[in-house]
């Protein structure tokens, strides 16, 4: 398997990482899940 390349793709993955723990109760914080899906939307916009 092939490593992303992109940054945005990183953030888009730690992303699904965070929600699927949040789904389990593991790790439930909405602001850092949010900042990481802004973060993530921006990066992507931005071509990075």
């Amino acid at each position: 398997m092939n490593m992303p390349k992109s940054i945005s793709t990183w953030l888009l993955i730690v992303f699904f990482v965070f929600e699927a723990l949040a789904g389990f109760g593991i790790f439930a914080n909405g602001i850092v899940s949010g900042v990481i899906a802004l973060a993530a939307a921006i990066a992507f916009f931005l071509g990075k």
